[in-house]
């Protein structure tokens, strides 16, 4: 699926912000982990701590944030969205 070039709901931009989404989200999670697998994520569960009123942000969350990505419904474009181009080509 390609990435709408505007919000549906608020109308924001957010076709310039895609690539850079991908890359700094792809980077991070090398880092973290030294490889990308969609596989190894899925079996990766987190829990939240009642108790912690503010838990650690996922990388998506961190990287939407650098990006002033503020709003939850141009979050939802960027994370609701599945890279299918990489699975296709």
């Amino acid at each position: 699926m390609l990435i709408p070039p505007r919000c549906y709901t608020c109308g924001e931009i957010l076709a310039d912000k895609w690539i850079p989404y991908i890359s700094a989200v792809q980077s991070d999670k090398n880092d973290m982990n030294g490889s990308v697998n969609p596989e190894e994520d899925l079996l990766e569960l987190k829990y939240i701590d009642v108790k912690n009123p503010k838990p650690e942000k996922s990388i998506e969350g961190k990287v939407l944030d650098e990006l002033n990505l503020h709003k939850y419904c141009c979050r939802r474009m960027m994370l609701g969205n599945v890279h299918i181009i990489s699975y296709l080509s």
